[in-house]
């Protein structure tokens, strides 16, 4: 299993002849080291013999490169070469070609299978499976490579020079289209014209008969989920391809049609045109059609009884004064007295019970101001640790500026 860190800085130490490795489509062909030798003397030009061959022991190393067995040769990892595959494609669009070499993949592992199970041969069994698995994952990241293609394709029309010719500016919408979107419509057709789609129909049947057939006859419980799952991707690939399609037409379609409304508008004018020039103007065109004059419609705009009774309204308003009062030079704030709370709380303990506390407060501390008074009746009837129970009788006590009635609280300890 290869470290994907160690394969990151691996590719990237060794990515030039990675690259050209795959870009040759020889990732999968056995080299001898000589070969590789003059291949990496083609890519590093620069680097002499020693160290080419140490370059080489490197990439052997990171498992880039692994030895086949029985032999010296050497080939690209697999894992590695599909990355880089990725890479170097991510954002190219794909033929259909490639599809359709992959359905006789197809066809020849559902064959195999069959014959597989005819024959009790487990272990082709499960390389047949595998092998259809592998299409299928192949395909899947195919068509989604395809759909980022597409988008590309249609960003880059719409961004490109207005000034430039409408078919020169969509050149590769018209030709996606052509050579992908029409192909793969009449792979994916679901009728007798199709023959993708029709195959992954037949492969999810051939695949769930094959479970149900490895079950009765008690086959491995890991074969059997083999067959599930890959018809599990039968389905994916089914439902994602039409989608893909679907998406992929949506994008293309809007400028293809505007493409050809332009190419019927510029062939129509291009004609008329050319009938002016040989015949002249009064010939092409009868002077009862001639678009030259045209008599204008009079047009009143009225005012609303609406708009006319606002307007009545706004001549005759008085804007209404509003006397504000007078500055005054009066300090109307009282001054914050300092008390000390935690003296008045033990001189009310030492006091308890009290039979009228507001009483008590004037008595001992009538000196405060009326506001701090009241806030200190109103702390001390509060205290957790006091029962305080209001008076039946109204008592009228008067203080430095207001008069107040109250049922006086009656103190006693809890």
């Amino acid at each position: 299993m290869i470290n994907p860190r160690s394969l990151v800085r691996a590719l990237e130490r060794h990515w030039e002849i990675i690259e050209y490795l795959v870009a040759l489509g020889r990732e999968y062909v056995a080299f001898d080291r000589d070969e590789l030798l003059a291949l990496l003397a083609k890519v590093y030009p620069v680097e002499t013999v020693e160290q080419q061959l140490e370059r080489l022991q490197q990439l052997v190393n990171n498992e880039l490169l692994i030895t086949l067995s029985h032999s010296d040769n050497l080939q690209i990892n697999e894992a590695v070469a599909q990355f880089v595959g990725a890479l170097m494609h991510e954002h190219e669009l794909g033929l259909s070609e490639i599809l359709k070499a992959r359905i006789g993949d197809i066809q020849n592992g559902l064959e195999q299978l069959q014959q597989s199970l005819a024959q009790r041969d487990m272990a082709a069994l499960q390389n047949g499976a595998i092998r259809i698995d592998k299409q299928l994952r192949q395909i899947l990241q195919q068509l989604d490579q395809d759909s980022h293609a597409i988008q590309g394709i249609a960003e880059r029309a719409k961004s490109s020079d207005e000034r430039l010719p409408l078919e020169q500016r969509y050149h590769e919408v018209l030709e996606a289209y052509d050579h992908y979107v029409l192909p793969m419509e009449q792979l994916m057709d679901s009728g007798a014209g199709g023959s993708f789609y029709p195959l992954l129909e037949r492969a999810e049947k051939v695949l769930e008969s094959l479970a149900q057939t490895l079950s009765i006859q008690g086959g491995l419980y890991s074969h059997q989920q083999l067959l599930r799952q890959v018809g599990f991707r039968v389905k994916d690939v089914r439902q994602i391809g039409r989608q893909a399609l679907k998406n992929c037409t949506n994008t293309l379609m809007p400028l293809r049609e505007e493409v050809r409304r332009h190419n019927h508008l510029s062939t129509a004018i291009g004609k008329l045109l050319g009938q002016v020039r040989k015949k002249g103007l009064d010939r092409t065109f009868p002077l009862q059609k001639m678009p030259v004059w045209r008599r204008d419609r009079a047009v009143s705009v009225a005012i609303g009884p609406e708009l006319l009774g606002l307007m009545e309204q706004i001549r005759g308003y008085q804007a209404k004064s509003v006397d504000f009062p007078n500055e005054t030079d009066e300090q109307l704030l009282v001054a914050v007295e300092q008390i000390d709370d935690e003296a008045i709380r033990q001189h009310l303990y030492s006091s308890l019970p009290i039979a009228d506390l507001m009483a008590w407060l004037t008595l001992h501390y009538g000196h405060y101001q009326d506001t701090t008074l009241l806030k200190l009746y109103h702390k001390l009837i509060r205290l957790p640790d006091v029962s305080a129970s209001p008076n039946t009788q109204v008592v009228r006590v008067e203080l430095k500026q207001v008069a107040v009635s109250l049922h006086s609280h009656v103190l006693e300890r809890t």
